[in-house]
């Protein structure tokens, strides 16, 4: 009799470990989906966020260069070459001690500055020459060949995506 329940018992077992097969509840799973969608919006909205100082910085300095104020027009390259001003670094900063790199993988490369999510390295040291040009600009025409390349790499960085 013992070895007839002792089938019984093993027929059941076995049955019962195709019943249960172990897997996340599928409500997990969708709601960790809707938390990564959620994270990656967030990053995207940085972006956008990044992109909206850069372009107030943009304005500020086409302003500033327009009315031949090239003190003021190279202070606001600078704060665009740096993604804004230390305010917004002392933001950025707490990012990065939270753990938080929009491009861990181009900072692990030397592409980008620690935190940075719009400006490359490359960019930033171009933006940074454009402006000390323009500081030391004493004609129109070089303000004009200070802001130029400036303007150039200003306009892609704002509607890069």
């Amino acid at each position: 009799m013992n070895s007839k329940l002792d089938l019984a018992g093993a027929l059941v077992a076995a049955l019962g470990a195709f019943s249960f097969v172990q897997e996340t509840p599928r409500t997990t799973a969708d709601t960790y989906g809707s938390l990564a969608d959620a994270i990656l919006a967030l990053k995207h909205t940085e972006a956008h966020l990044v992109r909206s100082i850069l372009d107030g910085h943009h304005r500020a300095a086409r302003a500033f260069h327009e009315h031949g104020d090239r003190e003021r027009a190279a202070a606001e390259m600078a704060l665009f070459a740096n993604e804004g001003d230390n305010a917004i670094g002392g933001v950025r900063k707490r990012l990065l001690d939270g753990g938080h790199h929009h491009h861990a993988g181009g900072e692990a490369k030397g592409i980008y500055d620690p935190g940075f999510v719009i400006v490359t390295r490359a960019a930033k040291e171009k933006l940074l020459a454009a402006s000390a040009a323009m500081r030391a600009a004493k004609t129109d025409d070089e303000r004009g060949a200070a802001w130029h390349p400036f303007d150039a790499i200003a306009s892609e960085l704002i509607r890069s995506k």
